[in-house]
């Protein structure tokens, strides 16, 4: 037991460490990027890609000329000079102008110049994820879009589907890229724009669109079982509406991720633009993270109190309240990354109750504490990518994250509800065994009853008996006193009920089988010694003993000649060991398969009687074992050590 428990330990460890991990990784290979990949950046907006490979994507980060609330190219100017010098990718509500910080919203060209771009294919430069509206431009021409770029601000739609352009890099001696962005909230290019191979770009969007119309029909399927699972729970005091709700939030979130929200953008979010729905989008992150308290409960049956879940939604409710009130331009200089950090105060918070509760964990615990590791380090690979802190194209990563952690809320949901219609059988065939033991019962009772009323019949009439034996005796009449005895005799010789054994479960059964076996003409010799009190609980002796006699009594019956039909009974302990044989004439006909025998009656309802033998006796640490030979047939069933639970409580007496 101890390593079991030490394994658990293991494993919640190890979850924690794989979401710092692998949450992680992708921001350190970033901070590292030009390091590991030799790949030039960006300085006093020029970047010199003589020495660059055009082959793979080209990440075109550094510093670029900002000119604020300009479009150089819609709206040129006759020797524009830039602002300042801006660091890509960053947000210019971190800059200022005049000793004033820039605001959140607003629109401004980005200009960079490229030196040595020369490609032998076409190529195309955009941003990937980008939840602001932009243009594109390379020497004047338009390569790649997203949403409508516009001076003034009602008129500003943000998406996060690009449309792109093959573009010819031609051996000149520098290109100009300009980049016009216009937002309501984000402030600038917080994702660094690449350059790469165009047919690379559009055989890379269409797999990811398939990807994800595959990964989405999964998660959505995995709700759906959710919701059919908690409509046919059967048990109210079991069944839990936090699962499909934590479902449908998790189904919600995964259509506002940055590269799927264009897909429901028009059909399900009401033409909203995307940053007006980014709001509902950490709204729906918010609710997540704290539905995790009743998944705990649900699937991990670790309880939170009143007091912790009250101070947990307080917490959030004033972490969104705060996200809603700060200004966006404050919110871009200093809480991109503090805010989103200190909403995950739920999983540690979570991740120490189970550790110190683990004892307590439910079967599967560890399926959905993994299920949630993932989901929680896809929320985490999101939060650093969408903020341009990752340069890998993680786009995939939550919907695949989450989707995963659909499927296994859905099939430990659909487990477990598989363990209680199982249960549920299991009683029921309980319940049936208990009725017919109850049957058995009540009809030996009933024999023994109607042969203590004639006896009492019989009482109630001898002193009528003897006045008449008396008077026959005095007047000499012994003929008729003869023939007077004779009826008297066969009247009140009543066979009696035979006591098989001290246990009165075995002898209710033993009696009740013996009434059915003197009917069908069968003789039953019954050696027992089935003590009152016995480790082996009723319900099980039930089963063995019952099945044994009814399987014994069918086969012996099907004998012609009725001399030939007998069952015999012997229970008794041996050897530190309770033994129960059965034995029975039968017809020299078997069914096996495997080594086990099969059923030679009719009928879907028959067969089992030997399984749920064997499966009591096994169960109980005993084993069965049948033979037969000539034309009797023997089954033995063996429980080790039945005297052991009465023996301990006599001691501790």
């Amino acid at each position: 037991m101890t390593k079991r428990w030490n394994c658990t330990a293991l494993l919640l460890i190890l979850g924690i460490l794989f979401t710092v991990g692998a949450s992680h990784l992708p921001v350190v290979y970033t901070l590292f990027y030009h390091d590991l990949t030799g790949a030039p950046t960006a300085a006093a907006g020029r970047l010199d890609l003589s020495g660059a490979s055009m082959d793979s994507e080209i990440v075109l980060d550094g510093e670029w000329q900002f000119y604020w609330n300009r479009l150089l190219i819609t709206e040129p100017e006759q020797n524009a000079e830039p602002d300042f010098l801006i660091q890509v990718p960053g947000y210019w509500s971190r800059y200022q102008i005049q000793n004033s910080y820039l605001p959140a919203g607003g629109v401004a060209s980005y200009r960079l110049m490229v030196k040595e771009a020369a490609a032998s294919r076409p190529v195309t430069i955009y941003i990937p994820d980008f939840g602001s509206a932009y243009r594109v431009f390379v020497d004047g021409r338009l390569t790649a879009e997203s949403g409508k770029v516009s001076a003034v601000s009602a008129e500003i739609f943000t998406t996060t589907k690009t449309a792109f352009q093959p573009l010819t890099l031609t051996a000149v001696q520098e290109h100009e890229v300009v980049i016009e962005v216009a937002t309501t909230r984000f402030s600038g290019l917080y994702m660094a724009p690449i350059l790469t191979d165009y047919d690379t770009a559009m055989k890379e969007s269409g797999g990811r669109n398939s990807l994800r119309l595959i990964l989405f029909g999964t998660a959505l399927f995995s709700f759906f079982v959710l919701i059919v699972i908690y409509i046919l729970s059967f048990r109210e005091s079991k069944r839990s509406v936090w699962l499909p709700v934590m479902g449908l939030f998790v189904l919600l979130r995964i259509m506002m991720t940055t590269e799927f929200y264009s897909f429901w953008q028009d059909t399900v979010f009401f033409h909203l633009t995307y940053e007006a729905t980014n709001p509902l989008m950490f709204f729906l992150s918010f609710a997540f993270k704290y539905l995790l308290i009743y998944l705990i409960q649900e699937l991990l049956g670790i309880a939170f109190s009143r007091r912790e879940k009250q101070g947990l939604l307080i917490y959030y409710v004033v972490l969104y309240l705060l996200y809603l009130w700060i200004p966006n331009s404050f919110y871009n200089r200093h809480l991109t990354i503090l805010l989103p950090v200190c909403a995950f105060l739920m999983e540690m918070y979570a991740f120490f109750k189970v550790y110190v509760n683990r004892r307590k964990m439910k079967k599967y615990g560890l399926l959905v504490y993994w299920g949630a590791v993932l989901a929680i380090t896809g929320l985490i690979v999101d939060c650093y990518y969408i903020n341009g802190n990752i340069y890998l194209n993680l786009s995939l990563a939550l919907l695949l994250l989450l989707s995963v952690y659909l499927m296994i809320l859905s099939l430990v949901s659909s487990i477990r509800a598989a363990d209680v219609y199982r249960d549920l059988a299991l009683s029921s065939a309980r319940l049936t065994q208990a009725r017919a033991q109850i049957d058995m019962q009540t009809e030996y009772y009933d024999a023994l009853s109607a042969r203590m009323n004639e006896v009492r019949s019989v009482r109630h009439d001898v002193r009528h008996f003897v006045s008449v034996i008396r008077r026959l005796s005095e007047e000499r009449r012994y003929e008729e006193l003869n023939r007077f005895l004779s009826e008297y005799a066969e009247k009140a010789d009543t066979p009696p009920l035979p006591v098989f054994c001290e246990n009165v479960v075995a002898n209710s059964i033993l009696g009740y089988y013996a009434l059915r076996l003197q009917e069908a003409g069968i003789v039953l010799r019954s050696a027992c010694q089935i003590p009152r009190r016995l480790a082996v609980s009723d319900s099980d002796l039930c089963i063995v003993l019952g099945n044994a006699l009814e399987n014994a009594m069918e086969a012996s019956g099907k004998l012609e000649n009725p001399a030939e039909r007998f069952v015999a009974a012997e229970a008794r302990q041996v050897n530190g060991q309770f033994l129960i044989r059965i034995t029975n004439s039968f017809n020299g006909l078997t069914k096996q398969q495997e080594g086990d025998y099969l059923t030679t009656k009719s009928g879907g309802d028959h067969g089992i009687g030997l399984q749920n033998i064997r499966r009591v006796v096994e169960a109980c640490g005993g084993f069965m074992k049948t033979e037969h030979s000539g034309g009797a047939f023997s089954l033995m069933a063996a429980f080790p050590e039945p005297y052991q639970r009465e023996q301990a409580a006599a001691g501790s007496a």
